[in-house]
């Protein structure tokens, strides 16, 4: 980890590779627990392993220290995959909201700091893009370096559900029909047998993964497509993420059961008191049944009994979101150039 320059108590330094970025593991978890503007896709357990796994050639993560205390961090990376050299954001693709971390109180040395960084940076890239950015990211507000054009366009909006507190947990903005057809769906499955809804805890997160891996490809398979855990290194990554997260209280994974028999599966990440819908994944045999619908109404109400305020279901503008109250957050891409 080289030190790059320094401006009074200010400092920052440049990882280029998973093992300077791994030295600061604790200091990046303690800092991402501080920002409340942070998701989960910020977090070390969802970074680290992606670098781990996906090795990107070109880390450049910039940390920016006050005191020797990390304040700030931007997981960039050169992205070469193209024609041209591009400055991106780790998790592009993988991740639903972008962005680095940054305590409030010391935004403005950051974003200068930053600032400087990126104006150099960029005399080797054609241009830098940091795409879904939510309102207020700390890499949207960053002032353009001098001589810099940028665009800001809309990316991929993300429909979420506000929640009443835990106590009108019963008064969730959701449909009647969707509740009627909720109410359907398990008088339905109880005639085949019992059903029961679990949340896996350290011991059983790996079950848990390996349900929901195998209910994604049963149900992508029978449309003749890949899904999303189509390779090995793939399900290496989201197995080590999953683990991570859920060791650090940042990852839920729920299971719906037929008796023994796994039916439907739900990932979702948490960070402060929101929970995110990452992936969910239902057994075809079942779907006349809505087992995904079912696994969807009861992530939503674990979350508002556990003081959650927000269920984001994510990028993407599928109707059925909106059927249990999601209204849209704006998300915009960020793309720098000289």
């Amino acid at each position: 980890m080289e030190l790059i320059t320094a401006r009074e108590r200010f400092a920052f330094t440049v990882a280029a590779s998973f093992d300077e970025l791994d030295k600061s593991n604790k200091e990046w978890e303690r800092l991402w627990r501080l920002c409340p503007r942070a998701t989960p896709f910020q977090a070390p357990g969802w970074l680290l392993p992606y670098i781990r796994i996906f090795k990107p050639e070109l880390l450049r993560a910039l940390l920016v220290w006050r005191d020797e205390v990390l304040v700030g961090l931007f997981p960039f990376f050169i992205d070469e995959t193209g024609a041209t050299r591009v400055l991106r954001l780790l998790g592009d693709g993988l991740s639903d909201y972008l962005d680095g971390l940054c305590r409030e109180e010391d935004r403005a040395e950051v974003s200068s700091l930053v600032e400087v960084w990126l104006a150099d940076t960029l005399e080797c890239c054609e241009y830098a893009e940091f795409t879904q950015l939510r309102e207020g990211a700390v890499l949207s507000t960053i002032p353009r370096p001098n001589v810099f054009h940028e665009e800001v366009y809309p990316g991929i909006r993300c429909p979420a559900v506000v929640l009443p507190p835990p106590s009108r947990a019963g008064e969730l903005p959701i449909s009647v029909s969707t509740l009627r057809n909720i109410e359907l769906s398990l008088r339905q499955l109880k005639k085949l047998g019992a059903i029961g809804f679990e949340v896996a805890d350290t011991s059983s997160v790996d079950d848990a993964i390996s349900n929901l891996f195998l209910l994604h490809a049963k149900r992508w398979q029978r449309r003749g497509l890949p899904g999303v855990f189509d390779t090995e290194q793939k399900q290496t990554f989201y197995r080590q993420a999953f683990h991570e997260l859920k060791q650090s209280s940042a990852a839920e994974l729920f299971t719906l059961y037929l008796e023994k028999t796994p039916l439907a599966s739900l990932a979702a990440l948490r960070k402060d008191r929101n929970l995110y819908y990452y992936i969910g994944a239902f057994d075809p045999e079942y779907a006349r049944f809505g087992p995904g619908n079912l696994m969807i109404h009861y992530a939503i109400k674990f979350a508002a009994k556990n003081g959650c305020e927000l269920f984001d279901f994510l990028r993407g503008c599928e109707p059925y979101k909106y059927k249990w109250g999601a209204k849209d957050q704006e998300i915009t891409v960020r793309r720098i150039w000289k």
